[in-house]
């Protein structure tokens, strides 16, 4: 495919599915499914006010799902040409032939979505000001960032990261039970990584943006918080080990919420590699929280009115007063478990099935500040950065051992920074001891989105020295 934005209209892959399907007449097949994307990818990377890196990738190309006799097959191909189609439907056949048959195999019917279509999510996923924005704004845009953040405090020596990147990509999902719908999107992310130096201690600190175009992102905003992240543990020493309140910052909760997320799915339960199986309308957190994961979420950046094969996505309440309600299912797993899919089919690119992921997973914030939490505790740590969150976590057994940085707080108030401790736990203990949380919800990418306000945690073992 071209690299003409003009050619990435939804009647232009629409039409090529179509053109597709006409493949299959004759096919000795029960169902056949046809997945198309296509995307125009950009990435800078900036350091010293040069330009580092300038990239940019079009890719596009179609899966093709069959099923025969309850027998799934699955291929890919990054080709349009008819011959190589055919090829790629072939292939397909004989993975399904190869396979074993399984009962809950099949196309999504209409019926087995949870929720109703909305279209109105639409709206929210494309940006019509996206091609407004030139190579050299987006350069420049970079260098301002850079600019700024040297200039908001002396200890910040220099980037060890500074990049930009955006994609503009459509979706097209066709099957042979009457399916056909079409997506659009547009996507821009910043990141940044500063290194501040106090004597002869170093530090880094981050921060990001996201949007569907460049124009709403605050460059003294995200400079500000970078700098904060890399001065705030300058100093930071060890300490003894101890066991008291934690603080998570809202980035930090993420990480460890997408942990949760993980063994939530029901593809993970029903292999048994997650602690939440057979937990069902139990009680997991103490107090009386509720986690979603809204597919429709009209500022979510992973909303989208379907999921990976078609079924409708909505607003998903995983969890309700601290009772685990229900996992998230793509149809097949729905089938298995006699359920209704709630829009969790996902997938990487093209060249893969659908499988179970999260879309918008988030924590519901409560009332209260930052500074309002912080307040009320006598002896606690802020924790801003956490170190081997996926090697130390496991989402089966739930065990939980993560490095972590960040800072003392004594008597209602922000003490000194403290760095090479580990907090050591386990999932279920970390859920039932969640004692309050902020209303600073913020959502970080992580396999999907998922977002948390800043949280505490009473009474969690501190290993120091």
């Amino acid at each position: 495919m071209s690299g003409n934005l003009n050619l990435l209209d939804k009647n232009g892959l629409i039409k090529k599915a179509e053109k597709i399907s006409l493949l299959f007449n004759g096919r000795k097949i029960d169902e056949f499914e046809i997945y198309i994307s296509a995307s125009i990818n950009n990435e800078i990377e900036v350091y010293n006010k040069s330009v580092e890196s300038l990239s940019h990738s079009d890719t596009s190309g179609v899966g093709i799902r069959i099923f025969k006799n309850k027998k799934a097959g699955y291929a890919w191909i990054n080709s349009f040409e008819e011959n190589k189609i055919k090829d790629c439907i072939d292939k397909a056949v004989l993975n399904a032939n190869a396979a074993d048959a399984d009962e809950f195999n099949g196309i999504p019917k209409e019926n087995e979505s949870r929720y109703a279509f909305n279209e109105n999510i639409k709206n929210y996923l494309f940006s019509k000001d996206f091609h407004k924005y030139s190579v050299d704004e987006k350069i420049n845009l970079l260098k301002d960032i850079e600019e700024a953040s040297k200039k908001k405090d002396k200890r910040i020596i220099g980037v060890d990261s500074l990049s930009y990147s955006d994609t503009l990509y459509e979706t097209v999902i066709l099957n042979s039970l009457g399916l056909k719908r079409s997506l659009l999107q547009t996507s821009s992310f910043l990141f940044l990584n500063l290194i501040a130096r106090e004597n002869e201690d170093t530090s880094t600190g981050f921060s990001f943006a996201y949007g569907r175009d460049p124009g709403g992102f605050n460059l003294e905003s995200i400079a500000e918080e970078a700098v904060k992240r890399s001065t705030m543990l300058l100093g930071a020493r060890k300490i003894k080990s101890k066991s008291s309140a934690i603080i998570l910052d809202p980035i930090t909760a993420s990480q460890f919420l997408s942990v949760i997320a993980s063994a939530i799915t029901a593809d993970s339960v029903q292999k048994g590699k997650s602690l939440f199986k057979g937990k069902i309308n139990e009680k997991i957190f103490d107090i009386d929280l509720n986690i979603y994961d809204d597919g429709t979420m009209e500022n979510g950046f992973s909303s989208k009115p379907f999921d990976a094969e078609g079924a409708n996505k909505g607003k998903t309440r995983v969890f309700e007063k601290g009772i685990l309600k229900t996992y998230l299912y793509d149809c097949y797993t729905a089938r298995k478990d006699n359920e209704l899919s709630t829009g969790n089919a996902s997938r990487a690119s093209y060249r893969m099935p659908p499988s179970v992921g999260i879309s918008n997973f988030y924590i519901e914030p409560g009332k209260i500040n930052t500074d309002e939490i912080i307040s009320k505790i006598d002896d606690g740590f802020y924790i801003i950065d956490v170190i081997g969150m996926h090697s130390g976590a496991n989402p089966v057994s739930g065990d939980l051992s993560v490095g972590a940085k960040g800072i003392l707080i004594k008597n209602g108030s922000m003490s000194e920074p403290v760095k090479e401790v580990t907090i050591a736990t386990d999932i279920l203990n970390f859920c039932k001891k969640i004692e309050h949380v902020g209303n600073d919800l913020r959502f970080f990418p992580s396999g999907g989105f998922v977002g948390s306000p800043s949280i505490v945690i009473r009474d969690i073992a501190i290993s120091g020295n």
